[in-house]
């Protein structure tokens, strides 16, 4: 059975959604995963724990997510069902207590390898944000 883009999108806002909106915390964000004790690897060979990723996405507020089309999707193999997905996201937000203008505007590439668990479910084996492009007009924060 093929994974379907619609699949792998859903799965995306679900996770970021969970981040964002519900302010989901490491286990929270933990159940999208396929293996135990996730990371999230960021440019420059840092890495994130989903405790690290909770913790700044505490400091935000307004925060959104849209997906930057063309989003690519390849099959990588059958036993198990996994493909990648390879893309853009815009994210913006802005930090508590900054002022209104003061917005975060970043497009973040996303590479995930994901895959079909046993119950049909789809989970995310590998999370990389391969870049964070800030805009000029971005206010200023540092990751990591």
């Amino acid at each position: 059975m093929v994974i379907e883009k619609n699949e792998i999108i859903a799965l995306m806002n679900a996770f970021h959604d969970t981040v964002m909106y519900q302010n989901g915390d490491a286990e929270a964000q933990g159940q999208f995963f396929l293996h135990p004790e996730p990371r999230i690897f960021i440019p420059h060979g840092a890495d994130l724990t989903l405790r690290d990723n909770y913790e700044i996405h505490q400091k935000l507020t307004d925060e959104s997510h849209h997906i930057v089309e063309p989003f690519d999707i390849t099959q990588l193999c059958d036993r198990p069902e996994r493909a990648r997905a390879a893309g853009a996201v815009y994210w913006q937000g802005r930090m508590i207590g900054a002022d209104d203008d003061a917005i975060i505007k970043c497009v973040v590439g996303e590479d995930w390898i994901v895959q079909r668990a046993d119950d049909g479910t789809l989970k995310i084996a590998l999370y990389i944000n391969s870049y964070h492009h800030f805009l000029p007009d971005s206010a200023p924060m540092a990751l990591g």
